[in-house]
């Protein structure tokens, strides 16, 4: 007797950006039986967003965040939305060190920021963002994913490019 093959199924949980009042509300992400559907959380319990087949889902994920776009309508949720706090909190830092000249407080702001996408990259994991991704994938979404991987060579890339420019431009000056 052989087993009947069982339709993917994963669960990405996170939190729900809300636009209109920037609060972040608690979010599960479900693929079950050929349907995506979005459940959030509230004071009152959770709240059913909608249950559509995945065939007329969009599923774009980059790093610590997966989007739902269903009928033109973006679903942001993101792995850990206190990083992105963070992150922000870790720039204005950055900047700060880099104007007072404080090269030991930069490099310790640049720990904080590793450890921080470090932190967003794990929740990501153990929210269940890659099985979700596979399952949707399987169940007929259009999936797009961009990880953290592509992201860091995307801004070293870009860092090589502006040393390769100022480069050019300074050798340009100098043989004027």
């Amino acid at each position: 007797m052989t087993m009947p093959i069982q339709p993917p199924y994963a669960v990405f949980a996170g939190s729900l950006g809300d636009n209109a009042t920037g609060n972040w509300y608690p979010a599960q992400a479900e693929v079950s039986n050929g349907f995506v559907t979005l459940w959030v959380g509230s004071p009152a319990g959770w709240t059913q967003y909608f249950s559509v087949p995945a065939t007329e889902v969009t599923v774009k994920s980059a790093a610590q965040r997966i989007t739902l776009v269903v009928r033109g309508q973006s679903y942001p949720i993101l792995a850990k939305p206190r990083a992105v706090g963070r992150a922000i909190g870790y720039g204005v830092a950055g900047t700060a060190a880099s104007v007072l000249d404080k090269p030991v407080f930069g490099a310790g702001v640049d720990v904080g920021r590793g450890v921080n996408q470090a932190a967003a990259a794990s929740a990501w994991n153990t929210g269940g963002g890659p099985e979700f991704i596979a399952a949707a994938r399987n169940s007929g979404a259009q999936v797009s994913r961009l990880g953290y991987g592509p992201l860091i060579a995307i801004g070293c890339g870009g860092g090589v490019a502006v040393v390769i420019l100022v480069v050019v431009v300074t050798l340009i000056a100098i043989n004027l």
